[in-house]
């Protein structure tokens, strides 16, 4: 984030594919001009696909039959300030334009020199590509979602691979970003312009185990609605216990799984001792899934955890369940320890 923030390059992809990423808000043509030379040269602006629209930047053709599925736009330059439109200068200028919030349609002139291309709503995380992974970095970084990118090229005839990007990065001081770590970054802390879950309601909860607080939270990565049921605590490191939603375990009770046991021990105890049972929904998920076993994804603990610390909780105590503490912890949230407290130990 340092690098972009500075408005210098962040090499950005994996494998034999890397594109280099500026901010667009800050193109200038010093690094405009360093990509060009060591790039292909065809500079593109990736942006989401409501930007393209409030600028009046339709398709370049309606019948895609690349197989990568690229979104080009129309080709731009800036109405003013540029020349040809070709330079590293105007280019800059171009993008700078495409970024700036208060441009509209008649601060562009199509056909041009920039090749915007409209990304997945859903970022990396919907289509973990080079575009995506511009957007979702000037949007982390705190800067309008529209990059400017090329495609890196190597020392022979093809494109520029592992070696040849880290020889590149460590000459000229700039950052590498693998984009399935984006990926992930993403799924645990969501896109840098909503948390990552948002809270939505609450309401006193009287169950067999006592009362209860519960919490509901919209999952912004997934759109899942997840529930806390949270204890008054009793201690200043509460305990917390995390339960991936079954159906077949939570409500049919089959033996096949001890998932509605566990839940049961776990409000018990969070009920007992204080703290937070975190209910996550999966949407998509079929009935029978949990016959063929859960698996516990990054996104479940980027929730879980965004879920803890926004109910306060700095330290925490970690019921035994599918969430490690490694996992769990977030930079505002320390899991201290792990603990297996059955419930009829407390009894």
């Amino acid at each position: 984030m340092a690098a972009l923030r500075a408005g210098r390059p962040v090499l950005v992809g994996g494998g034999t594919e890397y594109d280099v990423v500026l901010p667009a808000a800050l193109a200038e043509p010093r690094w405009t001009a360093w990509t060009v030379r060591h790039t292909s040269g065809v500079l593109c602006a990736p942006l989401r696909a409501e930007r393209a629209g409030a600028l009046g930047l339709p398709p370049m053709v309606h019948d895609n039959q690349d197989p990568r599925s690229p979104r080009y736009t129309v080709s731009v330059d800036a109405a003013h300030g540029v020349t040809t439109g070709i330079s590293a200068t105007d280019r800059a200028r171009t993008a700078r334009v495409l970024a700036d919030p208060a441009s509209g349609p008649a601060d562009l002139i199509r056909p041009g020199h920039l090749l915007p291309l409209t990304v997945h709503a859903d970022g990396v995380v919907g289509r973990p590509e080079h575009a995506e992974a511009g957007v979702d970095l000037c949007r982390l970084a705190g800067f309008p979602p529209v990059a400017l990118t090329a495609r890196l090229v190597g020392e022979g005839v093809g494109t520029a691979g592992d070696e040849d990007v880290a020889l590149l990065a460590a000459r000229h001081d700039l950052p590498v970003i693998q984009i399935p770590e984006l990926v992930e970054h993403r799924l645990r802390f969501g896109d840098g312009e909503r948390g990552r879950v948002t809270r939505v309601t609450n309401a006193r909860l009287p169950t067999v185990h006592g009362q209860l607080d519960a919490v509901g939270y919209r999952d912004e990565v997934t759109g899942a609605e997840h529930i806390a049921l949270v204890g008054r605590p009793r201690t200043s490191v509460p305990l917390v216990a995390v339960h991936a939603e079954c159906i077949t375990g939570d409500i049919v009770k089959t033996t096949h799984c001890d998932c509605a046991r566990r839940i049961a021990e776990s409000a018990a105890v969070i009920a007992q001792e204080g703290g937070v049972l975190v209910y996550l929904r999966r949407p998509g998920a079929r009935v029978l899934d949990a016959l063929d076993g859960h698996t516990w994804t990054t996104a479940d603990a980027g929730a879980a955890g965004a879920i803890v610390a926004d109910l306060g909780y700095r330290s925490v105590r970690l019921l035994t369940g599918p969430a490690t503490a490694l996992q769990l912890a977030r930079p505002d949230l320390t899991v201290l320890a792990v603990q297996n407290r059955p419930v009829s130990s407390l009894t």
